[in-house]
C-alpha cells in the first residue's frame, strides 16, 4: 500500500507539471494519512548525497542507504535535527539529517530555455542556462519593484536566481519561512494592548531564527486561537504580517497556512517548542495573558 501511495503521488506531481510554471507546495497528503494513519510531507534533498540511518544519530543510528541530490523522500516525522522518511519505494523507513532537506517546496518548471543569474539582477553574471521542462525546488522568492519578481532555485551544489514572467505569478507560493531573515523592525499587536514595536538590532537578530526555523503544517491547524499579529519589516524593503497563536501553540499563520516555529528549541520530552521566548521579546507573559481569557 505504501509503495502504491508514493507512486501515485509521483504520478500526480508529473501530471501537474504540465499545467503551470510554478507548482505550489502541496502540504500534508490527506489520502496518505487516511490510508496509513501517518502524516506524510514531501521533501527534496539539497546536498550531493545524504546518508540514511536506521535510527537517529543521537540514538546510535547506522548507515543503511543513501539519497542523492533531487531525491524526494516522504517525511513522516521530524525530531531534533532528524527526519524519518520512507525509502526503497516506500517499503522501508529510515532517518536523515533534515538540515539537508527542504520540506514541501514550491517548484519552478521551465516552459522554455531559462537563464539563471548569480543575483536577482539581469546585469549579474549568468550561472546556468536551463532546458525547457527542467524542474527545480524554489528556495525563496524576492519581490522587486517590477511585476515579475524573482525566485531563487536550488542547483546541484549551488543556487541561482530566475526572473519570473507575469504568468509565473499565477498559483505561486509567495511566502517561505526563510524569507524572514533580515528583520529590521517588528511590531506586536495583541488585543487589549497598545502595539509594541522593537527596533533593537540584537533582539531582532535573535527573533529571526525563531521564525525561520519553522515547519510548514500544510494548511490551517485546528484548535489554536490566532489573536495576535506580528508585523515584520525586512531589509529588502518588504513587510510581512504573521498571525500568532496566543495559547500554548507555537505557531504562526500566513495566507491561511500554519507554520510551527522555533523548531530548534525543544522544551519538553515530546519535543514541543515554547512560544514564551517570542512574546518575551515584547515583555508579554503570553501564558498569563491567555489564562485570563
Amino acid at each position: 500500500m505504501k509503495k502504491f501511495v508514493i507512486t501515485l503521488l509521483l504520478l500526480l506531481c508529473c501530471a501537474a507539471s504540465a499545467l503551470a510554471d510554478i507548482l505550489p507546495a502541496t502540504g500534508v497528503d490527506e489520502d496518505f494519512k487516511a490510508w496509513t494513519g501517518l502524516e506524510c510531507t514531501p521533501a527534496v534533498v539539497l546536498c550531493e548525497s545524504l546518508s540514511i540511518l536506521d535510527n537517529r544519530g543521537d540514538q546510535g543510528g547506522k548507515k543503511v542507504g543513501t539519497l542523492l541530490y533531487g531525491n524526494t523522500p516522504p517525511v513522516i516525522e521530524s525530531w531534533d535535527g532528524y527526519a524519518k522518511i520512507y525509502y526503497a519505494d516506500g517499503s522501508k523507513t529510515g532517518w536523515v539529517r533534515n538540515d539537508y532537506l527542504m520540506m514541501d517546496p514550491a517548484w519552478y518548471v521551465c516552459d522554455d530555455s531559462t537563464q539563471v543569474y548569480a543575483y536577482p539582477d539581469v546585469m549579474s553574471p549568468r550561472v546556468a542556462l536551463l532546458d525547457q521542462g527542467t524542474k527545480l525546488p524554489i528556495l525563496t522568492e524576492y519581490q522587486d519593484d517590477t511585476i515579475s519578481g524573482w525566485v531563487c532555485v536550488s542547483l546541484r551544489g549551488a543556487a541561482g536566481w530566475i526572473r519570473k514572467t507575469p504568468k509565473d505569478t499565477q498559483g505561486s507560493t509567495s511566502f517561505r519561512p526563510e524569507s524572514l531573515n533580515g528583520i529590521t523592525k517588528a511590531q506586536l499587536c495583541l488585543e487589549n494592548y497598545s502595539p509594541i514595536t522593537c527596533t533593537d538590532a540584537s533582539l531582532l537578530a535573535e527573533l529571526s531564527p525563531l521564525l525561520t526555523n519553522a515547519e510548514d503544517k500544510g494548511g490551517p491547524v485546528a484548535g489554536c486561537p490566532f489573536t495576535a499579529t506580528l508585523k515584520l519589516w525586512l531589509n529588502d524593503g518588504t513587510q510581512t504580517d504573521l498571525l500568532l497563536a496566543t495559547d500554548s501553540c507555537c505557531t504562526y499563520r500566513v495566507d491561511n497556512r500554519d507554520y510551527s516555529y522555533a523548531r530548534h528549541l525543544w522544551s519538553d520530552e515530546e519535543g514541543s517548542p515554547t512560544n514564551d521566548v517570542l512574546f518575551g521579546f515584547f515583555n508579554i507573559d503570553i501564558q498569563a495573558f491567555y489564562n485570563r481569557k
